[in-house]
């Protein structure tokens, strides 16, 4: 990851309900400071070896699945899909990027379900972490997304 100083720089690079402060879903979509950010990463995405480009490394690691999305209608299906298997009706999911100049979000999981296809769109790289559960999910802007579950600390 890059240095903290560019951290949610350009928060309008998140996709435009993040932004609406009207939109139902707008309004529950909760952008994380730098040291939130930091704890969060710290119990998940951290845990991993950091790969060229600022993805994870796997090749020194197991995961659980990897997919691929072939276009967008079927990378939309395949995060609907996931966010149903692996996250609780009732939970949240933060949405970490890849690229620092925007910040991590944290949402209920039923609004990025309905808002898969603008996460997809907004690029590049990205994680979701569903909250109180094991799993994170890497999705890649070539259509590769792998779930690996998160080590103990």
């Amino acid at each position: 990851m890059t240095d903290g100083s560019s951290y949610a720089s350009n928060p309008e690079y998140l996709p435009s309900f993040m932004n609406d402060p009207h939109d139902d879903d707008g309004r529950q979509v909760v952008k994380l400071n730098l040291a939130e950010n930091d704890e969060l990463t710290a119990a998940g995405l951290s845990r991993f070896p950091a790969g060229t480009g600022d993805v994870i490394d796997f090749t020194t690691i197991r995961y659980g699945e990897r997919l691929w999305w072939d276009d967008e209608e079927h990378g939309v299906r395949m995060a609907v899909e996931l966010l149903s298997s692996y996250v609780q009706r009732d939970e949240r999911v933060a949405i970490i990027w890849g690229n620092y100049a925007m910040p991590t979000v944290v949402m209920p999981a039923e609004v990025a379900v309905r808002h898969a296809r603008d996460i997809l769109d907004a690029g590049p790289h990205f994680w979701i972490h569903p909250l109180g559960g094991p799993a994170l999910i890497e999705c890649l802007m070539d259509g590769q997304v792998t779930i690996v579950t998160i080590p103990s600390g």
